[in-house]
């Protein structure tokens, strides 16, 4: 685990897969994570999808790992030849994949001398690497540098994630949200406005429609309850200073 003193305030997410962008997967890990940013008081400030291709995946890391304190990976660590997250991890950290001789173990004692080539090549991880190990599975994921690497799987991505969570965060981000039943054109302003009073707050419309009508929501977040309190009765003053109009 991070030392206190350290947690990890700012994180990305690299997603990696032919499949998701194709749109035969629907991705479903990226939004898993933001939920568990969200809670644990880290910023998720990105989130990326690159192809099957090493140098993509090699690029887009090295930026997000400058960028943010974080990068979480999915997906590209199973038995194929389009599985090559590790190779690239490697790559991009300059080290040698080295098969895990406790997974290795592991394997020879579920399957016996019955360790196919995609088996060991599961059991690899970039060397200095801390292996990422979950209820779910005994093909651990890979925690370098800043990078977490995880499967794409959703049940082991969501294990593999909650073993490392206590590294991210701090004071954890509250969302308040206010119903609105009027067109996003009548507050527009006076939202910006508000916004600019209080910069530590985040302020969100989502506008959709209920039948004809306009409706929606307005959602608000902040570290800081008061803050966030504040902000909200802001908004709730200007909604209801906004005379009622027909649909």
């Amino acid at each position: 685990m991070t030392s206190s003193s350290t947690l990890h305030q700012t994180a990305a997410i690299l997603v990696i897969g032919n499949e998701v962008l194709s749109g035969r997967t629907r991705e479903a890990n990226a939004y898993l994570a933001a939920q568990s940013m969200f809670k644990r008081g880290c910023k998720l400030s990105e989130i990326a999808i690159v192809p099957d291709i090493k140098e993509d995946i090699i690029d887009s890391l090295n930026r997000l790992c400058q960028r943010y304190d974080a990068v979480i990976t999915s997906g590209g660590i199973g038995p194929t030849h389009d599985d090559i997250t590790m190779d690239a991890i490697a790559e991009s950290f300059n080290v040698s994949l080295l098969e895990h001789e406790d997974t290795i173990a592991k394997l020879h004692e579920y399957y016996g001398d019955d360790i196919n080539a995609g088996r060991r090549r599961m059991a690899r991880l970039p060397e200095g690497a801390a292996p990422i190990i979950c209820e779910k599975s005994f093909m651990p994921g890979a925690h370098i540098g800043n990078v977490y690497v995880l499967a794409g799987v959703p049940d082991i991505f969501a294990s593999q994630l909650e073993s490392f969570l206590d590294d991210f965060g701090g004071k954890p981000y509250i969302r308040h949200e206010i119903e609105v039943n009027i067109p996003e054109s009548l507050f527009a302003r006076a939202l910006e406005d508000i916004q600019s009073q209080f910069p530590d707050v985040e302020i969100g419309s989502y506008p959709r429609l209920c039948g004809k009508k306009a409706c929606g929501k307005i959602c608000l977040s902040a570290q800081d309850e008061t803050r966030l309190y504040h902000a909200k009765e802001q908004v709730n003053i200007m909604l209801n200073s906004i005379p009622s109009t027909k649909p």
